[in-house]
């Protein structure tokens, strides 16, 4: 059976480095964002390393993940809080004296109970979810009047890894958001809630040009896991990928020379050994397929086309390290580590070393 290991050290080794540069003095500003099953990781075995160094504040998908992770932290926001269509999860979960939810327009603002525990996303310049600035006398109208508890208001800086000016575009109208939000809060008598709107890559940016951070938290995700943006224009921290995706043998062939494999035999052999291992893309990993170069962490050929629950290499060990690195399938397939990770099946089961 495939499984993920997960390195407990490496993930130590991201949050020094996160903490350091971030907010060295602040450790209780360091959130994780832990949606869509940890990135892939694994929900559950991600909060646990995630306590371990006392992270307080958590960000996941849906009530689901918020319900099962409530334990682990102070405080659990649920960033698409009706992405899961079930009314019994979604009730325990306004009941839950620790968990929020998201509120990302006028209108959800009139679907949460008296007394909801909610953050405001408001948009700043990156067009995708979030109330327009000029309508938040509008949104505290309603959290007064619907008796909301107001606990956050926050934003997505979509530019940290980018040259361009957009990044300082965007800080500069959340802090006028900030204080506009502020006047409200006095405005309505309600206490003052958390700001914040930096990812990984925008708070690595902002850090490293010197620029005041004057967040309440920092909302981390991938960085924790071991990877910044690929093409990223700022050089990015020596961050270590905390997991590696491995695959068991099922069969092994010894055959001639060229030896043709796989539907419409695509590949042919360069040794005289290959074998099945049990993960495919059923399994949610990356489909190979012609034209594709790609090997494993031991340097072992896998061989296109993929199929459904294996993918053949060529190799004959008992066990194979699919990759230790999203990078290397990323790059194969165009795309981010993000997509290979949050792939995977959750049923992979999660070994943590």
């Amino acid at each position: 059976m495939p499984y993920l290991q997960i390195d407990s050290q490496k993930f130590l080794h991201n949050y020094q480095i996160i903490l350091n540069t971030i907010a060295p003095k602040n450790p209780e500003k360091i959130a994780i964002v832990l949606k869509d099953n940890a990135y892939g990781h694994g929900l559950k075995q991600i909060a646990e390393l995630a306590k371990r160094v006392k992270i307080q504040n958590a960000f996941v998908k849906n009530t689901y993940e918020a319900l099962e992770i409530a334990p682990f932290f102070c405080c659990v926001t649920i960033l698409y809080p009706h992405s899961l269509p079930c009314n019994s999860l979604f009730k325990e979960a306004l009941q839950s004296p620790n968990i929020y939810f998201c509120a990302p327009s006028l209108e959800s603002l009139q679907n949460y109970p008296k007394g909801t525990k909610i953050e405001l996303k408001v948009d700043s310049g990156m067009h995708r979810n979030g109330i327009a600035k000029n309508t938040l006398n509008q949104a505290f109208e309603l959290i007064a009047q619907n008796a909301l508890e107001l606990k956050g208001v926050f934003t997505h800086n979509g530019f940290g890894d980018d040259f361009g000016s957009e990044f300082y575009t965007q800080n500069t109208e959340f802090l006028a958001i900030k204080e506009e939000s502020l006047k409200l809060c006095a405005h309505y008598n309600l206490p003052r809630p958390r700001f914040h709107s930096l990812n990984s890559s925008g708070a690595f940016r902002a850090k490293d040009t010197q620029q005041d951070l004057q967040d309440d938290l920092f909302r981390i995700g991938i960085a924790f896991y071991g990877y910044l943006c690929q093409d990223s224009a700022f050089i990015t921290p020596n961050l270590k990928p905390i997991a590696a995706l491995f695959a068991q043998k099922i069969s092994t062939l010894t055959l001639r020379p060229n030896a043709r494999i796989g539907y419409r035999g695509i590949s042919t052999l360069k040794e005289n050994r290959v074998s099945t291992y049990d993960i495919g893309y059923g399994d949610g990993l990356f489909r190979l397929r012609e034209g594709m170069q790609v090997c494993t962490a031991e340097g072992f050929r896998i061989l296109p086309r993929a199929s459904m629950d294996c993918i053949s290499i060529e190799s004959a060990q008992e066990e194979v390290c699919v990759f230790n690195d999203a990078r290397i399938f990323a790059q194969a397939f165009e795309t981010i580590p993000y997509e290979i990770l949050s792939h995977l099946h959750a049923y992979i089961p999660k070994v943590i070393i």
